[in-house]
């Protein structure tokens, strides 16, 4: 049994390279530095996964049109087997993921990863930040409950502001006559089928990138010998992956998801509540008014991010300990 179970093996391994591929990705070296700090990139790709999952389970009972969207989301919540839990899944999954990848960042940032020959593989992971926000907001409008209509009424109305841009952005939203159907499509369409396939392809580079640099050693750790990706920080990943399960469970089952009436363009007395990662730009509208409107939500989001991308090249110092990286904790 054992020599057939080999055969087969070797007769897949030489036809695919399955086996040899498995065998480099496992037993890797990587730095005796590495440990629970360089979990969160591994939880990101577990937590995207099952978005797509979910994702995927959902479709297969949502109307995809404004009206029968509503509808086709309250039979899934009330009468579906498991229907209330793979929202539940889908939508703290959504805010989870944004928490975990803003969490690798700052461990990146931290230790200095992003430092040369990695600039790259930094700038990658922001625009796969950028993306995890986009999936946030396409997918916000599709329940299409009041929530989700005034909120996107909001969102549309920043994207307007935008200098030179606006208009366009605001004909490619479907947004130019208010929300409506076409908005909808436009909507739905980013969501299920451009940014999948996008953050997928952009992922499968990142992680090339990862593996063609090699993890960042701490200062001082290039000497010392080191270790196999398996079987250590392969169960440091299993654990921390495990761990992000639970507390998504536990999310989906005991917090409930909201679902309000459906949408109503002329209910004029509902005031709008974005998630909260997108509330610093409901604040930003607060605090510029008139003619300051561009300068809270564009420019200054613009900046952040140009200066995200920038951090390579604004830092192109030597690589130091992490506890000696003071205006960056302090940063």
């Amino acid at each position: 049994m054992k020599q057939h179970w080999s055969a087969v093996n070797n007769w897949l391994d030489h036809r695919t390279g399955v086996h040899t591929a498995v065998r480099k990705f496992l037993y890797e070296e990587i730095p005796a530095s590495s440990g629970w700090h360089q979990v969160f990139g591994s939880v990101a790709l577990f937590l995207f996964l099952v978005q797509a999952f979910t994702g995927v389970m959902l479709a297969f009972n949502y109307a995809p049109t404004p009206g029968d969207a509503y509808n086709s989301l309250r039979y899934i919540l009330t009468e579906l087997t498991a229907g209330q839990l793979m929202r539940g899944l889908h939508h703290w999954g959504a805010s989870l993921l944004i928490v975990v990848v803003v969490l690798h960042m700052i461990q990146v940032f931290l230790y200095g990863a992003y430092k040369k020959p990695r600039e790259a593989t930094w700038m990658l992971g922001v625009v796969l930040l950028l993306l995890t926000l986009g999936y946030g907001l396409t997918g916000y409008l599709l329940p299409w409950d009041n929530r989700a209509y005034f909120g996107t009424v909001v969102a549309t109305n920043i994207a307007a502001t935008a200098p030179v841009l606006g208009p366009y952005l605001t004909r490619l939203l479907g947004a130019q006559n208010g929300i409506g159907v076409v908005t909808f499509a436009r909507f739905f369409g980013l969501h299920v089928l451009i940014l999948p396939p996008i953050t997928a392809l952009l992922i499968g580079i990142h992680v090339y990138l990862v593996r063609k640099h090699g993890v960042a050693p701490a200062p001082g750790d290039e000497l010392v010998p080191k270790k196999q990706f398996y079987p250590q920080q392969v169960f440091k990943d299993t654990v921390a992956i495990f761990a992000a399960f639970i507390i998504l469970f536990v999310m989906a089952i005991a917090v409930h998801v909201p679902l309000e009436q459906l949408a109503d363009p002329t209910d004029t007395a509902y005031i709008p509540r974005p998630e909260w990662y997108f509330l610093f730009l409901f604040q930003f509208l607060k605090l510029f008014n008139g003619s300051l409107e561009v300068v809270g939500s564009m420019i200054l989001p613009g900046l952040a991010i140009l200066l995200l991308v920038s951090v390579p090249f604004i830092d192109r110092t030597q690589m130091v300990k992490v506890t000696r990286r003071g205006f960056a904790f302090g940063f």
